[in-house]
C-alpha cells in the first residue's frame, strides 16, 4: 500500500469510498465544496497493491480565535477508508502521514471531532481543546493536537471558526 497526494483523477474514486465509507452524501459533497473553495491543506490517499483507492483523508484550515489572537490551525475532516479494508491500519497511516504533511506545512495544532476512543492514539486530547468553543460538537469527540508545544495548552478561551462551506452542508 501506498500514500500519496490526491491527485486530479482521484475525485470519483474518492466520492465513491466517502460515500461507502459513511453511508451518505454528506462527507463527499464536504470534500467536494473544500476542494472547489481551495481551503485544503493536504488530501492525500491510500492505494493498494492493484491501484485501487482503499482510503483518504483531508485536511482543512480552521482558526481559533482566543481574546484579540487569532491562530489557523488544521481540521481533520473526514477520513474514510474502504468498509471491508477496515481495521487494518490504513486510517493510522492516513492520520499520521497527514499531520506529519500539516506540520510540514507550517501548522502549529490540529483538531478533529471523531471517536473519542480513536484519536487518542495520535496524541488528539479532549483536554487541550476543552476551552475552545466548537460548533459542531460539545463533548470529547472534539480533540485537538499540539503539532507545536505549546500551542494550544497556552491557549485560554476561544472558539473555532470553520471555513464556510462547513456551513452550507
Amino acid at each position: 500500500m501506498v500514500i500519496r497526494p490526491e491527485a486530479e483523477g482521484d475525485r470519483a474514486a474518492i466520492n465513491r469510498l466517502t460515500r461507502d465509507a459513511f453511508g451518505g452524501d454528506v462527507e463527499a459533497r464536504l470534500v467536494d465544496l473544500l476542494r472547489e473553495t481551495g481551503a485544503v491543506i493536504a488530501s492525500l490517499v491510500a492505494v493498494d497493491e492493484a491501484g485501487e483507492i482503499i482510503g483518504h483523508i483531508l485536511f482543512s484550515p480552521a482558526t481559533i480565535v482566543s481574546g484579540s489572537h487569532e491562530m489557523q490551525i488544521a481540521s481533520l475532516a473526514p477520513m474514510a477508508v474502504a468498509p471491508t479494508r477496515q481495521r487494518r491500519g490504513i486510517g493510522s497511516m492516513l492520520v499520521q502521514r497527514g499531520l506529519h504533511e500539516c506540520k510540514l506545512a507550517g501548522y502549529r495544532a490540529a483538531i478533529v471531532v471523531g471517536h473519542p476512543t480513536y484519536y487518542p492514539r495520535f496524541g488528539f486530547s479532549a483536554d487541550l481543546v476543552a476551552t475552545l468553543e466548537n460548533p459542531f460538537a460539545k463533548s470529547d469527540a472534539f480533540m485537538g493536537i499540539e503539532l507545536a508545544r505549546g500551542s494550544l495548552s497556552d491557549l485560554g478561551e476561544g472558539r473555532i471558526i470553520y471555513p464556510d462551506v462547513f456551513n452550507r452542508l
